[in-house]
C-alpha cells in the first residue's frame, strides 16, 4: 500500500493494513507523513512520542487524541485546524502507535 492510498482509505481498511505492516514500513510511511505535515526530523518527532506516550496516565479516556494533540503540538503553520491536516494527524497518530507498539513487543520478547 502507498502513502497516498493509507490517506484515502476507508478506515476500517486502514487499521486492517498496517497491523499487517512490518516496523520498517510503517516508519517509511510515518516519515512520508511527517514531510507532508512539513516536520523532517522523524528521530526527534519520535522521542517526543514516546516520551509523551510513557507519561500518559493508563487511566486516561482518549490516549489516541492525546497522541493527537502531541503532534499537533510539533506543527506550525495556517493549515494547522483544515480537515484535509487533522486526517493526516489522526492517521499518522495510529502509525506511530503501532511503531511504538511494535518496538515495545519486540524488546519485551528479546528479553525473555
Amino acid at each position: 500500500m502507498k502513502t497516498l492510498d493509507l490517506l484515502s482509505c476507508p478506515e476500517a481498511t486502514l487499521t486492517g493494513e498496517l497491523k499487517q505492516m512490518k516496523p520498517k514500513e510503517l516508519e517509511r510511511h510515518s516519515r512520508k507523513l511527517l514531510i507532508k505535515l512539513g516536520l523532517t526530523d522523524y528521530d526527534a518527532v519520535m522521542s517526543s512520542v514516546i516520551k509523551a506516550i510513557a507519561k500518559l496516565d493508563t487511566n486516561t479516556s482518549n490516549r489516541f487524541t492525546a497522541l493527537q494533540d502531541i503532534i499537533h503540538s510539533l506543527l506550525s503553520g495556517e493549515r494547522k485546524n483544515t480537515t484535509e491536516h487533522n486526517n493526516l494527524v489522526e492517521r499518522l497518530a495510529l502509525i506511530l502507535m503501532l511503531i511504538v507498539a511494535q518496538k515495545f513487543h519486540q524488546i519485551h520478547a528479546s528479553s525473555k
